[in-house]
């Protein structure tokens, strides 16, 4: 049991590294996914560096929960625990990494927003992807919740699409997901991709453009499958998950 809960618990760190490595990209205005793909040049010179992909949560059944059956177990099990005074356990520190990840996609939402005098209240949002794996149905613990929820409550109208989850079958879909993708994106103010599923890889933002209706919709995407300088060229206004050298750029 400790093996299995140290196997997701160490994968749930490796990704709140690579999560936390985007953030700091963001903030000092150059691309996470440049820096990865340096990082994992290493691998070529006998070093391995186990760098995994940022992006908008970790959801499932496993890496949500097994963090605190691991330190559960110390606490139960354990005797004395030798650690530095007064510091969180790294493992539950990086857990509220992935954790906050759906908040920061809210607020970058708000910031694409922003750029063109809109706010959340007020404002719709097409949701793109339930599932928490691409080209999956597996909806369990979605990231996509927290966003949807935090959303709403910001006084938002969100719409939700995922062509992979069943809105009649899944336990996990929520109420009115579609798989109708232009009824979804009609008068959206704001596409937020919150999976990496095949279908959304090809979509052509003069054509989600027209069908948004709007003039300079944003486009906020957690896990790297727009093009950023295509979707700016259209008209939109991006932010994505780790992309300091696009975010913040004037409306085209």
């Amino acid at each position: 049991e400790v093996t299995k809960t140290a196997e997701n618990t160490f994968r749930d760190l490796q990704i709140a590294a690579v999560n936390q490595l985007a953030l700091y990209c963001e903030a000092m205005g150059i691309n996470v996914y440049d820096v990865r793909a340096g990082v994992a040049s290493l691998e070529g010179e006998g070093i391995t560096r186990a760098i995994l992909w940022p992006g908008a949560g970790v959801g499932g059944h496993c890496l949500t929960k097994d963090t605190y059956h691991l330190e559960r177990g110390v606490q139960v099990l354990g005797g004395e625990l030798d650690f530095p005074a007064g510091r969180e356990s790294l493992y539950t520190l990086a857990r509220g990494i992935n954790d906050f990840m759906p908040e920061h996609m809210l607020h970058l939402a708000e910031s694409a927003l922003a750029e063109v005098g809109k706010t959340l209240k007020g404002s719709k949002i097409a949701l793109l992807g339930w599932a928490f794996i691409n080209d999956s149905d597996d909806a369990r613990n979605t990231p996509a919740e927290p966003f949807r929820d935090a959303a709403i409550a910001a006084g938002a109208e969100v719409a939700v699409h995922d062509p992979w989850v069943d809105p009649v079958t899944s336990p996990d879909a929520p109420p009115g997901l579609s798989r109708d993708l232009d009824a979804v994106l009609s008068g959206a103010d704001a596409v937020v991709v919150f999976a990496g599923h095949k279908e959304y890889r090809g979509l052509v933002p003069e054509q989600v453009k027209e069908v948004s209706g709007s003039p300079h919709p944003a486009v906020v995407d957690g896990r790297n499958v727009v093009d950023p300088d295509a979707w700016i060229a259209a008209g939109f206004v991006y932010r994505g998950i780790g992309r300091g050298d696009k975010n913040g750029h004037t409306p085209q």
